[in-house]
């Protein structure tokens, strides 16, 4: 599976990644890909091949499924009942980490993971991204240098067969990258290139690459830290010897997220676990004012 860059590139990150998947109750497991008004275009992109069609859970089927959770099925009908009657449902509700979606439109009533007009640069995105789509034992990594960005196939069973260079384009066609608040584990990020196209990806190492990548690719988005932000995150982060950095982002709920970034041997590493960020928007938006812990998943 090796692959490496040119030799006058440096390569920054590589990691698994998939056109991202629906969160939402309504949406949950289904992708769509869409045109600038909202058709489908699965069936016009060039050489991918069939896939499944997907149909939005109803909104009875939404309340029930919330609700009712381990509830045994001798019971499902009944409950179903009582919760139909209740004419307003908020499918917009926090689940998990907390995190509530920005943009309900697109990740609780639908979820296009492509959105592209002809002949635009997410078009051209490689159908192996879609897990419903690519070979079995195959999967796809994100590789990203400091003049590249790249889409990897990778044979999972085939021992040393290179990857395959699926997707390349320079890193200039970006014109933003968006970390999604409301993702799989963290991990969703948008690229919208320059042409007004975009497409919705989930890193399966989640939230820490996610910072990443939108603080490597997306300087508009980056955060730069002030003195009291340090304050707050060396009083409430784990203690440590080691010579590092914070990075921080904005992310589409307006949340900034900071991570710490350790230097080893010259080489970046960032806590991928669980409780690596930090929530510290209302330090960096309102200066000496707050407290209390802005540890986040």
């Amino acid at each position: 599976m090796d692959w490496f860059p040119e030799s006058d590139e440096t390569l920054l990150y590589r990691g698994r990644v998939g056109f991202a998947t629906g969160r939402a109750t309504k949406v949950a497991g289904m992708r769509w890909f869409r045109d600038e008004n909202g058709r489908d275009i699965a069936g016009e992109l060039p050489g991918w091949p069939e896939g499944p069609v997907y149909t939005p859970r109803g909104d009875a089927a939404v309340r029930t499924t919330k609700t009712l959770g381990g509830i045994g099925k001798g019971v499902v009908v009944i409950a179903a009942m009582a919760i139909n009657a209740v004419s307003n449902a908020n499918p917009d509700v926090s689940v998990g980490d907390g995190a509530r979606s920005a943009d309900p439109a697109l990740e609780i009533d639908d979820f296009p993971v492509m959105i592209a007009a002809p002949d635009t640069m997410a078009r051209t995105l490689p159908f192996q991204l879609d897990r419903d789509r690519r070979p079995e034992h195959y999967a796809t990594d994100l590789a990203v240098t400091e003049r590249r960005v790249l889409v990897l196939g990778v044979d999972t069973q085939g021992g040393l067969n290179p990857a395959q260079v699926l997707w390349e384009a320079p890193r200039e066609v970006l014109g933003s990258v968006v970390k999604h608040a409301f993702g799989t584990k963290g991990g969703d990020l948008s690229f919208v290139f320059k042409d007004g196209s975009r497409a919705r990806l989930n890193l399966e190492y989640g939230a820490a690459p996610a910072i990443q990548l939108t603080a490597e690719l997306c300087p508009a988005h980056r955060v730069e830290l002030n003195e009291l932000v340090l304050k707050k995150l060396k009083r409430r982060s784990a203690p440590t010897r080691l010579e590092h950095t914070w990075e921080a982002v904005r992310q589409d709920d307006g949340k900034v997220m900071a991570q710490r970034v350790y230097v080893i041997d010259g080489k970046q590493s960032r806590d991928g676990g669980e409780f690596g960020r930090y929530n510290v928007t209302k330090w960096v938006d309102e200066p000496g004012v707050g407290s209390g812990d802005g540890a986040s998943a």
